[in-house]
């Protein structure tokens, strides 16, 4: 009877166990697999930063003509009395363009004459008497030689009451933004008027806007359709209000006149470096004040701060950050 029991003990074990055996077969092959897609590394346009030269230059056109300026300047406070000034009149050196009230310094040279009068006449009766302690002499002289000089000074303060053209030429500006020069106009020390120096027949190119590293003697090239020249910057000068101002650089060229037509093309050579990194001028990003470039650094993209220096349009140089061979991302991931 035991046996019997071992027996169907044994069978139901093994009933039991081949489900499970079953199961765990169909577990095994209904695992699911997710693929795992493969990604490429971004492909980035670079371009290496290059150790060359660089020039800022810029270019214009230039003809001969009157270029340059001289200023009549009120040289003290008043109020006018007479003005004789307008848009391109012709005035020649000397010329009186204003006159200031001058009442008060006129009084103090009348009387001041009365003083150096009666000094000289002190003087001079001393010195014919004769006998006089020589003291009393000198006395006499020296009181004579301080009323010339204060003659002399107050005459010298009267001319600054008094605005003279300062050349030949034409009046081109007057200064008047602030109020309309009239009698009794009340002016300080300041320019009146700019007169254009029809003595100085110069070489001139007009900007739209101030360059700011265009200066006197930067040096000029000049093309004609004779061949090219070599001068540099001798004036500067605006024309017109803020809002309509062009700005007059003056060239001169001390080999000889320019040649040609009286219209040439001229390249302000303002500054040329020799052996300095460079990158492409789209490679330089910008966020408020910082400035830096994207450099590929083992196929990862990396921010890296620079200074610059001059930029010639297509290229910029780095002062600071990058050494030359860097390779320096220009427009980001490529397309495929």
């Amino acid at each position: 009877m035991d046996n019997v029991r071992r027996i169907l003990a044994l069978v139901l074990a093994a009933c039991l166990a081949a489900p499970l055996a079953c199961c765990k077969n169909s577990d095994s092959s209904a695992e699911i697999e997710i693929p795992i897609l493969e990604t490429s590394s971004p492909v980035y346009n670079t371009v290496k930063a290059e150790v060359g030269d660089i020039s800022e230059k810029y270019y214009g056109e230039a003809s001969y003509g009157v270029a340059h300026e001289m200023a009549a300047m009120f040289t003290r406070s008043g109020q006018i009395k007479e003005i004789n000034v307008e848009i391109n009149q012709q005035v020649k050196k000397g010329d009186v363009l204003c006159v200031l009230r001058s009442e008060d310094i006129e009084a103090q040279i009348e009387e001041a004459r009365v003083w150096l009068k009666q000094a000289e006449s002190t003087y001079n009766k001393l010195l014919a008497k004769g006998n006089v302690p020589a003291t009393e002499l000198e006395y006499a002289r020296i009181d004579y030689e301080l009323q010339k000089l204060n003659q002399q000074k107050l005459e010298r303060e009267l001319l600054q009451y008094t605005v003279t053209a300062p050349c030949d030429g034409t009046i081109v500006w007057i200064n008047n933004r602030n109020k309309e020069l009239n009698v009794n106009t009340k002016v300080y020390p300041d320019w009146l008027c700019k007169i254009s120096d029809s003595s100085q027949n110069a070489l001139s190119c007009k900007m739209l806007q101030q360059i700011d590293s265009i200066g006197y003697g930067t040096r000029v090239i000049i093309t004609s359709t004779t061949g090219e020249y070599e001068g540099y910057v001798t004036g500067m000068y605006q024309q017109g209000d803020d809002a309509t101002a062009q700005f007059i650089y003056e060239i001169r060229c001390d080999s000889k006149e320019v040649e040609g037509t009286n219209k040439f093309k001229v390249c302000f050579d303002v500054y040329d470096k020799k052996d300095v990194v460079l990158v492409p001028a789209n490679a330089v990003k910008s966020i408020g004040e910082r400035k830096f470039v994207n450099v590929l650094v083992g196929g990862v993209k990396v921010e890296q701060d620079v200074e610059t220096g001059i930029e010639d349009g297509d290229k910029v140089e780095i002062t600071n950050g990058l050494t030359g061979g860097e390779e320096i991302i220009i427009n980001g991931e490529a397309e495929d």
